[in-house]
């Protein structure tokens, strides 16, 4: 009986996952950029200094410690990538922000390749896994360019778990 109740628990959650969902489980990162990996893999990111400060203004990645400013060349479709940023714990990457022009297929292409968002907040849209979470958003005026944020959500997921598990201690130990 265990072992059918625990067969039931894989399958849905594979299929509440769907497809497009492993994808950008999959792919753990933007291209070749990964999550979880160390930043002195990508040596083309220069660290945040006096010399960059001003890359870094952008309330959105004030927490960004690497930063890449996009070639000519860099494009998501017809979109210029003017920056990726990188955010890190330990020298091991635990965000990645690509800013793009506002040109409107960007979101289409992040809905073709992942599929429906998770969910969206305003101009945010948010594509969740149980390790990583994707979102875009920059539509209002305030943001310049499109914001694509890839995050490693594994380590916030357990604090959550420690925190509910601790909560249903207590609430246990009052009845």
């Amino acid at each position: 009986m265990k072992s059918i109740v625990i067969l039931i628990f894989f399958l849905s959650s594979i299929i509440g996952l769907g497809q497009d969902y492993i994808f950008l489980e999959s792919k753990n990162g933007f291209r070749e950029i990964k999550l979880g990996t160390s930043v002195e893999n990508y040596p083309e990111f220069n660290r945040k200094d006096n010399s960059n400060a001003e890359l870094f203004k952008l309330s959105l990645n004030s927490k960004a410690d690497y930063v890449y400013v996009g070639s000519n060349d860099d494009k998501i479709k017809t979109a210029k990538i003017l920056f990726i940023y990188l955010t890190t714990n330990n020298n091991v990457i635990s965000e990645i922000k690509v800013v793009t022009e506002k040109v409107l297929n960007v979101y289409a292409i992040l809905n073709s390749a992942y599929g429906e968002p998770s969910s969206k907040h305003g101009d945010k849209w948010i594509w969740k896994t149980n390790n990583i979470e994707c979102s875009i958003e920059g539509d209002q005026n305030t943001i310049p360019g499109y914001h694509i944020v890839y995050k490693d959500i594994s380590n916030e997921r357990i604090e959550l778990k420690k925190m509910k598990l601790e909560s249903t201690k207590k609430a246990q130990a009052e009845l």
